[in-house]
């Protein structure tokens, strides 16, 4: 009898085991259709125009333009912005693709990546951008806030504190 309940609870955990690991294959699949489609898309392109717009509501941002002038301050924000994408786009491109992890199905994103805008369900993006906005706003915005904090740094150290 020992040995049948041994036996059964090998099985079982067996079980779960093979329950499991299919599911985060599937989670893995679909976050790598994620990727892609975030990948393809360029759907975190606009990370420097957001870390742009976020710094320049910033005081620091303000004393920058007060000692170079708006056009001078923006322009020099920017080259330091986009020198620190490559550091800082990585982090984000794969937050997002999580956040599209989350709204879609693996079905779902596989079709966006294979057919993109022809995609049955192209129109599900538009509808589910709030939760995933709500989702970078909650998970990705530490990203931004460093970006703009080291892109205001070198910007300070580079022009204003000589």
């Amino acid at each position: 009898m020992e040995k049948m309940k041994r036996i059964s609870s090998a099985a079982v955990a067996l079980t779960l085991l093979i329950t499991c690991s299919t599911t985060v294959q599937a989670d893995a699949a679909s976050l790598n259709e994620a990727r892609v489609l975030v990948a393809q898309t360029g759907l975190g392109k606009k990370l420097s125009s957001l870390a742009l717009l976020t710094a320049k509501s910033t005081t620091t941002y303000a004393m920058i333009a007060d000692k170079l002038g708006n056009a001078s301050a923006n322009s020099a924000l920017s080259d330091e912005i986009n020198a620190l994408l490559p550091q800082y786009q990585p982090k984000w491109d794969e937050s997002l693709a999580v956040a599209y992890e989350k709204s879609f199905s693996g079905e779902e994103l596989s079709s966006l990546v294979a057919q993109g805008r022809a995609s049955k369900y192209a129109a599900e993006v538009k509808e589910r951008q709030a939760g995933i906005g709500r989702y970078m706003q909650a998970n990705a915005q530490p990203i931004l806030v460093a970006l703009v904090s080291d892109a205001l740094k070198a910007t300070l150290s580079k022009h204003v504190q000589q």
